[in-house]
């Protein structure tokens, strides 16, 4: 516990909890994981302690991916008690969604980071305009059946995977494109979250743990200690903005999911 204390000052202790206040809304209110918050601020917190640049950045990513499939678990179950999971939906991607996800995990270990970030600041501008513009812009009024079927599902696990965001991000507006109904969009995509999340962890945890230049409680590329002040507070504030979720206007919600959608394209477009 001295470690700890030493390790991590008060004033991070404060913005990590603060920190996951945040993903917790977001992972309940529109099933976006929160990754693209957890990592700058993890960033800022390592360097503040004293580690490395490049050990940073692997440590930000597998902790933000830990943290993620804690709060995803109680985001989904939130969205379920609410009715706002589309379990039909669930199976029909799943597969893919899992194809999808090794190819983003291979794509991650051998592309380039700026060509990845951008194709993602890209795609979601995209879907930015889509949620802004509504019901006007569809591809079809229902989802594409046989092989096609599974091209959304691959292309999301792939991206998500890829560039470390959560799968609700990518899930929801490409589901409506489809004129699939928001709501039951945002909690398959928290749901979606849990899916990726879990493998991308198990990959953290069981690296680099013989690296030299890691904080005290980290396990692989995971610092456990953070992983917990972040998730925390989601734990207790993603149920209630997941009930929230289930009652607000629709149109409240896609304006939302544009706005957070639109601040993840210009943050990955600047990386």
């Amino acid at each position: 516990m001295a470690e700890l204390i030493s390790a991590y000052p008060p004033g991070i202790w404060l913005a990590l909890l603060a920190t996951g206040l945040m993903i917790g809304v977001l992972a309940g209110l529109l099933g976006v994981g929160g990754g693209v918050i957890a990592v700058p601020v993890l960033l800022e917190v390592f360097e503040a302690i004293g580690i490395d640049g490049t050990r940073s950045i692997s440590l930000a990513v597998g902790t933000a991916q830990a943290t993620i499939l804690v709060t995803s678990f109680t985001a989904t179950a939130a969205h379920w008690r609410a009715g706002t999971v589309d379990w039909l939906l669930v199976r029909n991607w799943l597969p893919a969604l899992t194809i999808g996800i090794a190819l983003g995990l291979i794509l991650s270990a051998f592309a380039p980071a700026r060509l990845l970030t951008t194709v993602f600041a890209v795609v979601a501008a995209g879907l930015v305009l889509k949620l802004a513009i509504g019901d006007r812009l569809v591809i079809a009024r229902a989802s594409p059946g046989g092989i096609a079927s599974q091209a959304a599902p691959i292309a999301v696990g792939s991206l998500a995977a890829a560039v470390g965001v959560g799968g609700g991000t990518l899930s929801t507006p490409v589901l409506t494109l489809f004129s699939f109904p928001l709501k039951r969009a945002i909690g398959a995509g928290a749901f979606f979250n849990l899916v990726i999340s879990l493998p991308a962890t198990i990959v953290f945890l069981i690296v680099d743990h013989q690296t030299d230049g890691r904080p005290v409680d980290a396990l692989g590329d995971v610092a456990l200690f953070c992983v917990a002040a972040l998730s925390l507070p989601a734990l207790f504030v993603a149920p209630a903005a997941a009930r929230w979720s289930a009652r607000a206007p629709v149109s409240v919600l896609r304006r939302l999911f544009a706005l957070c959608l639109a601040v993840i394209a210009a943050r990955m477009m600047f990386r």
